[in-house]
């Protein structure tokens, strides 16, 4: 049985690194582009596509939230890597609030100038 764990493990250890590895590589070499992770589209009748592309605070907030709780998530994780750690439920309606906030704003932005 311990050999089980064992190999489980490892497998666990070594998807999860060439995973990391390829997103990582793929990162380096322009393959997966972040150009625009923090613009969002807005409503533009003068635009061809109706759409025009414009910095997004309500993406860059949900952004910030989301790795700061994964960031504390993770530091649980090794302070005990034995079991999963209990998330703080003000943490958790923190992030939830954020994302409701990210989406009011884009449903606000698609629907503005009908």
């Amino acid at each position: 049985m311990r050999f089980l764990m064992t190999l489980a493990y490892w497998e666990g250890a070594i998807l999860f690194g060439g995973l990391f590895c390829v997103v990582l590589w793929k990162l380096m070499t322009g393959g997966i582009s972040l150009s625009y992770l923090l613009d969002g589209d807005v409503r533009d009748p003068d635009s061809a596509t109706g759409f025009s592309t414009t910095a997004s605070p309500g993406r860059t907030q949900a952004l910030m939230v989301t790795l700061f709780v994964a960031g504390y998530y993770l530091l649980q994780v090794i302070h005990n890597p034995k079991e999963l750690p209990e998330m703080p439920a003000l943490m958790v309606a923190a992030l939830g609030g954020s994302h409701a906030l990210y989406l009011g704003g884009k449903a606000r932005a698609m629907l503005k100038s009908r």
